[in-house]
């Protein structure tokens, strides 16, 4: 695997394939001779020599720790949204009350609305009632408009956050199956370097080319990035 791109785009370096080093390789097949020699593999399974059982031991260890990284990393992450998640409802509600209140009291005042005199107004002329009428109406447009203006900007701001933490989160689902893929991808190569080794010359060659099963375990079930985000109910908010 050449490499892997995040949730950002951008390309992740660390996680191109793993090189597998000329010592390593020499033991591998250095270990083949002497198996060979040994009369290994005994049987026709993926575990029958001690090198393959090492390189399985070896790639379920990398799997395990990749995915105990994993949890650790994110558990900050899942607090926070749940959090949000719980917060979100009463963030709403108080949204669409905003929203309720301007729209009533948006509605134009009425003739009898406008003309309606209040204690020590009964002297004074019918325009200047009238102007103080709609004065009072229009500060209280202006209040119910940025009450609902700031539950709006807080249903955003929970929105926006909650989006950008499900973006680290799968990204950080997406660097660890990477990481995984990559792991059972060298472990693989180093596997058939020993079973080229190995076949080469043995007695039994023609039923191991075409009978021996030496495919170590394939990447875990947990491994995939679907499997990995969690199965949160959608917030169900407007936009």
């Amino acid at each position: 695997m050449a490499g892997t791109r995040s949730g950002t785009g951008r390309l992740d370096r660390p996680y191109r394939a793993l090189r597998i080093s000329w010592p390593t390789r020499i033991a591998l097949r250095w270990h083949a001779r002497a198996d060979r020699r040994a009369g290994l593999p005994l049987g026709m399974g993926i575990d029958t020599t001690p090198v393959l059982q090492a390189l399985a031991a070896r790639h379920g260890e990398a799997c395990e720790r990749e995915r105990t990284r994993f949890v650790t990393d994110v558990r900050p992450i899942d607090v926070r949204l749940g959090r949000l998640e719980a917060e979100l409802p009463s963030q709403v509600t108080a949204l669409e009350e905003r929203t309720a209140d301007a729209f009533r009291v948006a509605t134009p005042l009425t003739g009898q609305q406008l003309t309606r005199r209040l204690a020590g107004e009964q002297d004074l002329p019918e325009a200047l009632v009238r102007q103080r009428r709609q004065a009072t109406h229009d500060r209280a447009v202006e209040a119910a408009q940025a009450a609902r203006l700031a539950a709006q900007q807080a249903v955003d701001g929970l929105l926006g956050e909650q989006a950008q933490l499900r973006a680290r989160r799968q990204n950080r689902a997406e660097i660890t199956c990477s990481r995984v893929l990559r792991h059972g991808d060298v472990v693989r190569r180093q596997a058939a370097i020993y079973r080229r080794a190995l076949v080469h010359k043995h007695p039994d060659r023609e039923a191991l080319v075409h009978e021996w099963r030496t495919e170590l375990y394939p990447a875990p079930t947990w491994a995939l990035p679907d499997a990995l985000l969690p199965s949160a109910r959608e917030a169900g908010v407007p936009a």
